[in-house]
This record gives C-alpha cells, sequence and structure tokens, in this order.
C-alpha cells in the first residue's frame, strides 16, 4: 500500500509540473492574444504582406509593412521578392498616412511620382505614368511542417506537443520557464539535454507589433550551448536596425536624401540585425523574414568549439543557418559567446535556450539530429 500511495503521489508531483507549465495566468494569456489572435488585429493585418505583379513587362514585388496608427510603409523590388526575383540591389520607398475606409494612400517621399493605393483588391502601383494591380501572396517555407527524420529527438511537436523537454533555470531575464499558448511553445525554454554538434529544425511565429521598430519587433533568439545567439525579430519589410545602423551588404533606397523618411539616414556601418543572423555578425541579404503571424523556418547546422586536454580552444564553434529556405548564414566561425547569453565561460556542450525577452514568439515543430 505504501508503494501504491507513493506511486500516485509521485504522479501526482510529475502532473502538477505539466500542468504548470502550460497553463498560462489570465493577464499573460491576455497580452499573449493581443499578439498573436488575429481576430484583434484587425484590417491593418490582412492588408500587410507581399505583393507581386507586373510593371509594364517587368516583375515587381513589393512588402506592405505595418508601422502602427493604422499607417504602413511598403519596399517596391524591381525582379519580385526577396529571394524570389529580386537582385537585392536598390529598391524604392513608399510610405502611407492612416488607413481609412479599407483603403491606404501610399508616395515617395522622394519621387511625386510614384504613389499606390492599397485594399482589398491589392496593391495598384503608379510610377511612369504606368499603373500596375499587384496581388497579395502567402509564401512558405520549403521545410515547413518538415518531419522528424529516423534518430531525430523531438524536443517539441507531434499530435500532442509537450514542454516536458525542457526546465526551469535562472538565465539572464531572472527564470525561464516553459509555457504553452494554444498549442505552440512559448519563447522561455531551456533543454533539459545537452547537446554538441548537431542539425536543428525550428518553426516559429513572430507576434503583431507595428508599433516598434526594429530591432525591437518580436526581439528574441535561440541560443546554441545558451550562449551563441540566432536572432529572430520581425525583420519584415526592414533592412536596419533600431539606430538606423546599416552595412555594406544593405542595398540603398533609390533616393536617399529624405530627412522626413521613417526609414533614418545611415548612422554608421555597423551590421544590420536581421532575423536568421548570428548576434553581432553580418548576415547576407536579401532579408528572407516573412511577415508577422506567419509560420517561418531556422534550419541550423551547429559544430560546438573544441577544448585538449588542459581546456585550452582548440577551435571555435561554427554556425550555418538557413531562414525559411534561404542561407543568412554559412560556416561561421564565432569567436565567443555572442552578448546575453548564459554566464561562464565556454564549455564543449550545452543545451539549447530560447530565450522569452518578452515571450513575443511561438514556437511548433521542434527537432535535433545529433552528428557523431
Amino acid at each position: 500500500m505504501k508503494k501504491l500511495f507513493f506511486s500516485f503521489a509521485l504522479s501526482l508531483i510529475v502532473l502538477s509540473v505539466n500542468i504548470s507549465a502550460q497553463v498560462l495566468d489570465k493577464d499573460t494569456e491576455a497580452a499573449t492574444k493581443k499578439l498573436f489572435h488575429p481576430d484583434l488585429i484587425g484590417v491593418e493585418l490582412k492588408l500587410q504582406g507581399e505583393y507581386v505583379g507586373k510593371d509594364g513587362e517587368k516583375q515587381v514585388g513589393v512588402q506592405v509593412v505595418a508601422r502602427g496608427g493604422k499607417s504602413f510603409h511598403a519596399l517596391v523590388l524591381d525582379g519580385g521578392l526577396p529571394g524570389d526575383g529580386w537582385d537585392g540591389g536598390k529598391y524604392s520607398l513608399l510610405e502611407s498616412g492612416p488607413l481609412v475606409d479599407g483603403r491606404v494612400e501610399l508616395s515617395s517621399p522622394n519621387d511625386e511620382g510614384t504613389t499606390a493605393v492599397l485594399d482589398d483588391n491589392g496593391l495598384t502601383l503608379k510610377r511612369n505614368n504606368q499603373k500596375a494591380l499587384l496581388k497579395r501572396v502567402e509564401r512558405k517555407s520549403e521545410t515547413l511542417g518538415q518531419l522528424p527524420p529516423a534518430g531525430a529527438i523531438v524536443l517539441f511537436g507531434g499530435s500532442k506537443p509537450n514542454v516536458n523537454a525542457f526546465e526551469q533555470r535562472k538565465d539572464i531575464e531572472g527564470m525561464t520557464e516553459p509555457m504553452m499558448f494554444q498549442g505552440s511553445m512559448m519563447a522561455g525554454a531551456v533543454t533539459k539535454q545537452k547537446f554538441r554538434d548537431y542539425t536543428l529544425h525550428v518553426e516559429f511565429m513572430t507576434g503583431w507589433e507595428p508599433q516598434n521598430i526594429p530591432w525591437r519587433r518580436a526581439d528574441a533568439g535561440i541560443y546554441m550551448l545558451s550562449r551563441y545567439e540566432v536572432a529572430i525579430g520581425d525583420s519584415f519589410g526592414f533592412d536596419y536596425d533600431l539606430s538606423g545602423a546599416t552595412s555594406p551588404f544593405r542595398p540603398k533606397l533609390v533616393d536617399e536624401k529624405s530627412k522626413t523618411s521613417k526609414f533614418p539616414i545611415p548612422k554608421n556601418n555597423n551590421a544590420p540585425r536581421v532575423c536568421g543572423s548570428v548576434f553581432t555578425y553580418p548576415s547576407k541579404v536579401p532579408n528572407a523574414c516573412l511577415p508577422p503571424l506567419v509560420w517561418q523556418t531556422l534550419d541550423i547546422e551547429f559544430k560546438a568549439p573544441r577544448f585538449d586536454d588542459k581546456g585550452k580552444k582548440t577551435s571555435k564553434a561554427m554556425l550555418s543557418v538557413k531562414l525559411n529556405g534561404h542561407q543568412t548564414v554559412e560556416k561561421l566561425e564565432v569567436n565567443g559567446p555572442t552578448p546575453h547569453g548564459f554566464k561562464g565561460p565556454e564549455t564543449a556542450d550545452g543545451p539549447i535556450w530560447f530565450e522569452a525577452f518578452g515571450r513575443r514568439v511561438i514556437y511548433r515543430n521542434i527537432w535535433v539530429v545529433e552528428r557523431p
């Protein structure tokens, strides 16, 4: 009987841990719904996104980005969208007044002859005295929904997802605690298991924060060994961070002279912090980030640093990253831990940490394939 009682008590303890890790308090749930529930966002969400059509004989793509206050900006990309026709060269910028009766008028801060109208029918672009109707498209990553291969370790997913692969742990934000929201894992979890060399597949969604500017939109990251950050954030339709910093990799506006634009004039030559980059290291363009509330993928190849018998590092950690199937980082040797990771010296293995930073990112279908 004592053995039976102990087993029952133990099951209650395990059950309580799982329940507490998966049930949100009312304030957290309400705040999370504002970020991820389409019904609470409205028409801005329907209008923001990517548009494709032909301007004369040439393909053209436009990325429309909500900026708060029911206003938008748009990038006009000749050739198509990033990773699908645009060559990463110059682009045009359009900015809007407020949304009125489901209609948005956009104009160029530099070129009076370039305008656009955005509504339920699409985006009508006018330039060079010609009009072109562009239709909204919804692109998906080629690795979205990819099933874990044989031998993979599923950290989160399956028909009944749970956070049992993660644990509570103190971090720079005070505490990491695994939580779930409507079947997805919220940012802010660290794996119980330590890893060394591996392939990591992650599907993520950024929250709705049009009032913020990069790098404050859905700011988060995934830390290999809890020390090397692959940055996550809503950099859709942006190519600079919150300071207006740019890099030699940044394409140029057709006209950079405007001082009133929502796109500030470049201040320095620092690398932009875009989604899918390794924090503090430059990433390749074009920016392959998709809009918020769209499921995206990160496919990461990681090789841990090596140490000799005396603990001296003999080789650096190495990272390759694909965002939505597009290579953003390729065999990058990381000099040491990136900022804001777990404290302590570099190690030969460690857990994977999904940084919280406000829990503005959610995850699904997370798995790891370890390499010998």
